[in-house]
């Protein structure tokens, strides 16, 4: 069975994406769904579990704004309401970060319905507001966003260097997934299941218009692979850039850990820690086989650097390990759920 189908957006996109987040919510008989409020007041810069399909038309996915991965909320809220049938609407660093962080602690996601559309890019907070305000409202910066999506986004400088750095913004491995970016989203935009099983227990024949064409298709795959390549030589100059600030191995990682002090902020914010924490072993050193386990799986979301009281670039420097570590295992985090994680 066809995987791939096309929503008509009537020059609405935003308006389509949450309709058919409704239909989904209906359809699968959800009781609660994470999302992300559209807006930035405080109440609204993080995900937020909602019970009532009404208040879908308050959510907003191509918001600009990332503050907390919101796969950290979802072991917690799983094991809060164990029966459930529970939505989640991510980016697809979130969505890597969930794939992994089941790997590293096998909670049960059999009734978690996961939804992923691709990542446009986001803004630091203090430039988020700043922007919504010159703006007049933070709707305009998502308006802004979605225009630029045929082009594959506006210019990353403007964003957070993690999504400067990411090689995947398309939504991918989800249960359902939604393609804008290299889209002419005022007029159609794509949705994709995570295989024939997915596209025919979702009924997506029914709740879409049509089977995707196949020009829409190749252009949203040609614009993906320019920002894959974009992304990638942004890594290798910040790399270059920062080459005296990056670690060469996980040995020199692991010092620069233990210098932070008592300070974990960046391990307390991610989503691979939430599940499984590096620890202190003799000497209050952090145990070099609990880093690497770590980092390994690291998803790209940059909530590390956004939460590092030294303003230090952890982007760049954990994901300059990442890429060493991915090499050597030949491992890609969140690429498949059935990849087993390498044994450190």
């Amino acid at each position: 069975m066809n995987t791939q189908w096309m929503i008509n957006t009537h020059g609405d996109p935003l308006g389509t994406v949450r309709k058919f987040v409704d239909t989904i919510w209906e359809q699968r008989d959800l009781n609660d769904m994470l999302v992300p409020l559209n807006g930035g007041q405080e109440s609204s810069t993080t995900p937020q579990l909602i019970d009532d399909p009404r208040m879908l038309d308050q959510v907003n996915p191509f918001k600009p704004l990332m503050t907390v991965n919101a796969a950290r909320m979802l072991p917690a809220y799983i094991g809060e309401h164990p029966d459930d049938q529970i939505g989640a609407l991510l980016r697809p660093c979130e969505m890597r970060a969930l794939i992994e962080m089941v790997k590293h602690d096998s909670f049960n996601t059999d009734k978690l319905t996961s939804i992923c559309v691709d990542c446009l890019g986001t803004l630091p907070l203090e430039d988020y507001l700043w922007r919504a305000q010159r703006k007049g409202h933070s709707d305009n910066l998502t308006d802004e966003a979605l225009q630029f999506a045929r082009q594959g986004g506006i210019l990353a400088y403007r964003y957070r260097s993690a999504c400067q750095m990411c090689k995947s913004p398309e939504a991918t491995r989800a249960d359902i997934n939604i393609n804008v970016l290299g889209l002419p989203v005022r007029q159609q935009i794509l949705v994709q299941a995570r295989d024939a099983a997915a596209a025919r227990d979702f009924r997506l024949e029914e709740i879409t218009d049509c089977q995707a064409d196949s020009a829409m298709v190749e252009q949203h795959d040609r614009i993906m692979f320019k920002l894959s390549e974009r992304h990638q030589h942004t890594m290798q100059r910040l790399f270059e850039t920062l080459a005296d600030y990056l670690p060469q191995d996980v040995e020199a990682l692991v010092a620069q850990l233990d210098n932070c002090g008592e300070c974990q902020a960046c391990m307390d914010i991610c989503p691979i820690c939430s599940v499984d924490h590096p620890q202190r072993g003799v000497g209050g050193h952090y145990i070099r086989a609990d880093v690497m386990r770590w980092l390994v799986s690291c998803a790209g979301c940059g909530m590390c650097e956004q939460s590092c009281p030294n303003h230090l670039p952890l982007s760049s420097i954990f994901g300059y390990i990442r890429e060493q570590l991915g090499q050597q295992w030949e491992y890609t985090p969140g690429r498949s759920a059935d990849d087993p994680l390498p044994l450190i």
